[in-house]
């Protein structure tokens, strides 16, 4: 198989995929959105993870920080933010066709700004040992287990959260009440990862600045004019293909 029969394959299946029920709840935009912003994480989250045998890491952590008491139940809302962030996702992508292409490629500016603060000045912190059994222990060792502390600064949980408040902005689908549960679901996160351990103070601020700052530059340089690009190159390819 070829390239071009490749991709050709690739289309079919994704064209098939979009006509099953679940995935035909929503455009198909949407979901190409949501891939993109995915594999995006995905790179930040575990792509940095190979140079940090390279680099030095630095505490992050301040005397306030060994203030703060280690409080287990709150694993609960560290892993509730990943459901959130899915259904959040959808529907502020679902608002309309140019919502979409704004919130995304501004979701992903800030991850690749997040990359590079992480490269330039990588954060770790030490984390409580976790003894005896129970409940909450045992998420907190599966969360311990799953994600080191590196990547700390900013934090891509309050990140992700703040965007999944802030790209509610002017959606006239979403309800009000959503609009106020994500925001204290932001602040929500922000207590949950200063209980579990898994980040410091000064990854919470940090995050609020990057997000802000992407949806700021993606509004300056229009970056929903790439997808928009991206879509019309598709569709004059298939048209000199059929």
């Amino acid at each position: 198989m070829n390239g071009s029969d490749g991709r050709a394959f690739g289309a079919q299946r994704w064209e098939k995929l979009a006509q099953t029920p679940f995935f035909r709840r929503f455009p198909f935009y949407v979901w190409i959105c949501l891939a993109a912003m995915f594999g995006m994480q995905m790179l930040v989250f575990s792509g940095t993870r190979v140079f940090l045998p390279l680099l030095t890491l630095h505490d992050m952590t301040i005397p306030l920080d060994h203030r703060i008491p280690f409080v287990p139940p709150w694993v609960i809302v560290y892993f509730l933010a990943f459901p959130s962030w899915i259904g959040s996702a959808v529907w502020i992508l679902s608002e309309s066709k140019p919502h979409a292409y704004r919130f995304a490629p501004s979701y992903m500016l800030a991850l690749l700004l997040s990359c590079a603060v992480f490269l330039i000045y990588p954060g770790t912190m030490e984390r409580p040992e976790l003894t005896g059994g129970g409940f909450f222990t045992a998420w907190m060792r599966f969360l311990y287990w799953i994600d080191s502390p590196t990547n700390l600064c900013p934090s891509l949980h309050v990140m992700i959260s703040y965007f999944c408040w802030r790209g509610t902005f002017g959606c006239r689908k979403i309800p009000g009440w959503y609009k106020a549960f994500n925001f204290v679901f932001l602040l929500l996160v922000c207590c949950s990862i200063l209980f579990v351990k898994q980040h410091a103070l000064i990854d919470i601020p940090a995050a609020f600045v990057i997000g802000e700052l992407a949806l700021q530059l993606g509004r300056l340089l229009r970056l929903e004019r790439i997808p928009f690009r991206i879509e019309n190159a598709r569709k004059e390819r298939s048209g000199k293909e059929s």
